[in-house]
């Protein structure tokens, strides 16, 4: 029988991630022949220090007798301290322990705001582009999501502002506004100073909640940067974290920093769906904190893929002419524009089945039309060595199709 007449309204709004279909694409096509992938957004598996953490997972099975057994519904009482210590010493805010809720990755503590906040209707305020992730999450729970444009300096503020104020005069509900100042997914971009302080004083001229994406705060190549958070004095953001960039997307340890107020509600919705985030990498995790190992781990990332930019852009500047890209100063991506004329899904299609190189386009970043001629490219998946020979492939699709 079907069970279509018994889902809920919900399933209008259900689209699959658009990544995770172009990953099985890409996995289906390197089993028969060699793929370079630009498409990842992982770390390298050779920088992650897989046997300090094989060493680290034995003495805590060894020693811990609870390691199998479920945590509190937040996380472990010592890793959230541990992240709390972590927010102090890194990114200069302070919390506590009480103010943090351990979550499987950073994207269930964003599925977690999702259900906590927004009601069918509901308008969201992202960057555009933004992570697709997201877009599709919210979109689910019937957020209307209105795009605001970036620069090198970050999202406009200037224009997120007159957004909010022509949302507002028509009575309109503005609950949230996502933003990935650091390292930004697609875009690469880092959000300046100036503009981390006027997004949070918007914040609190409209009463409005910002959510901000920290998953890559700890990949920065260049200068250093003050999370949004930093300079929040009533509470407005909502701190998402994630050890995924730099310890390993698959240990899926993630947090959120909040009010109480927030914690608590998110820990109640929480429970019945997980019971708790998995507790060997907890104590993992928690390990590799309280040891003083997260140092050494974070700075051969940071040395490894600022290597792999650099080689990247070296290749681009070389090979790629007519297409419009940036230098990242933090993250993993570089987007790149392709000539107007050239549909990125298309360009994606031919440049795997013609030369065996794997971009993700990045139209479905956008809110709007505006990226229907770029791609995403990540250079800290792909080995040193494939990079040149890949981007060159690239180039020369662009000027087949230009």
């Amino acid at each position: 029988m079907s069970a279509s007449h018994k889902f809920s309204y919900r399933v209008n709004f259900v689209k699959p991630s658009p990544i995770r279909t172009l990953v099985s694409k890409i996995s289906a096509i390197s089993a028969t022949r060699k793929v370079i992938s630009f498409a990842a957004g992982e770390p390298d598996p050779n920088v992650i220090p897989r046997d300090l953490y094989s060493t680290i997972l034995g003495k805590v099975l060894h020693e811990e007798t609870k390691s199998c057994n479920y945590s509190p519904t937040e996380g472990l009482p010592s890793l959230r301290r541990s992240i709390a210590d972590f927010m102090w010493r890194y990114e200069g805010v302070k919390t506590s322990e009480d103010n943090v809720l351990v979550t499987v990755g950073g994207s269930q503590a964003i599925d977690l705001l999702g259900k906590l906040f927004i009601d069918p209707g509901d308008h969201v305020i992202l960057e555009n582009p933004s992570y697709v992730n997201t877009i599709v999450d919210w979109e689910f729970y019937g957020a209307r999501l209105v795009g605001v444009g970036v620069d090198g300096e970050g999202v406009d503020t200037q224009g997120l502002e007159a957004v909010v104020k022509r949302l507002l005069s028509e009575g309109r509900k503005v609950k949230l506004v996502y933003t990935i100042p650091t390292g930004h997914n697609p875009a690469g971009i880092v959000m300046s100073e100036e503009r981390r302080k006027h997004l949070v004083e918007i914040a609190s001229r409209y009463d409005l909640l910002v959510v901000e994406d920290a998953a890559y705060n700890h990949l920065v190549y260049e200068g250093s940067y003050k999370p949004l958070s930093h300079y929040d004095k009533e509470g407005r953001v909502v701190y998402v974290g994630s050890f995924s960039k730099v310890l390993g997307t698959g240990l899926r340890i993630g947090w959120l920093s909040a009010s109480s107020e927030i914690v608590e509600f998110v820990k109640a919705i929480k429970g019945p769906s997980d019971m708790c985030a998995p507790v060997p990498m907890q104590l993992l995790v928690d390990r590799v904190l309280r040891e003083g190992l997260y140092d050494q781990i974070k700075r051969r990332a940071v040395q490894e893929y600022a290597r792999k930019r650099d080689t990247m852009m070296s290749a681009l500047d070389e090979y790629v002419q007519g297409a419009v890209y940036n230098r990242p100063r933090g993250g993993m991506f570089i987007l790149l524009k392709l000539p107007a004329r050239v549909d990125s899904e298309v360009f994606a299609d031919v440049l795997l089945e013609k030369y065996g190189v794997a971009v993700v386009p990045a139209k479905p970043f956008y809110l709007d039309d505006s990226g229907r001629s770029s791609i995403r490219l990540n250079f800290t998946m792909v080995e040193m060595d494939e990079i040149e020979d890949g981007i060159k492939k690239l180039g020369l699709l662009v000027r087949e199709l230009s």
